[in-house]
C-alpha cells in the first residue's frame, strides 16, 4: 500500500525531513557498480584501495545522489518527483562508514500551476559532511 503524498501547501521553510541512516557494505558497492557499470577497482577491491593509501573500498559519489533521491521521494510521497538536483561531494566515505542523511525545506512555491519545494540535504559521517544536495521536488497541479 502506498502512503499518501505530502500536501506541499502545508510545508514551511525550515521543515525537517526525517533523519535517515545508511551503512554501505562492500557487497552493496559491488551491486551498485554493476547497476551503474562503474567498475573502478577503488569501489570493489579492498586490497587495491589500501594500496592507494585508502582505508577501504570507496563509496561511489553517485551513490550519495541515490541516497538523497530515495530519501526525498520517500518523504514527499508517490505523487511527487525530483525535477532538479544539484549534488556536491564534500569528502570521501568508505564501506562500513555510518552515514546519516539530514534535510530541510528551503522554499515552497507554485510555478506554472504546480507546487515546487526546494530542499537542502546533507549526508554526514560523524561531524564531517560527505555530500550535499539541493533539489526541487515537484507535485502535480496546485
Amino acid at each position: 500500500m502506498l502512503r499518501p503524498s505530502l500536501d506541499p501547501s502545508q510545508l514551511r521553510i525550515g521543515h525537517a525531513l526525517p533523519v535517515q541512516e545508511h551503512t554501505f557494505t562492500e557487497v552493496d558497492l559491488v551491486a551498485y557498480g554493476a547497476a551503474t557499470w562503474d567498475w573502478h577497482r577503488l569501489h570493489y577491491d579492498k586490497a587495491h584501495a589500501q594500496s592507494k593509501q585508502l582505508p577501504g573500498v570507496l563509496i561511489d559519489g553517485q551513490a550519495f545522489g541515490a541516497v538523497f533521491a530515495r530519501e526525498a521521494t520517500r518523504w514527499a510521497g508517490p505523487k511527487a518527483f525530483i525535477a532538479r538536483m544539484s549534488l556536491k561531494m564534500k569528502s570521501m566515505a568508505f564501506a562500513g562508514d555510518h552515514l546519516v542523511a539530514h534535510g530541510q525545506v528551503m522554499a515552497v512555491d507554485q510555478r506554472d500551476g504546480q507546487w515546487v519545494v526546494q530542499i537542502d540535504q546533507q549526508l554526514m559521517c560523524g561531524d564531517r559532511v560527505v555530500a550535499q544536495a539541493i533539489s526541487d521536488i515537484q507535485w502535480g497541479k496546485a
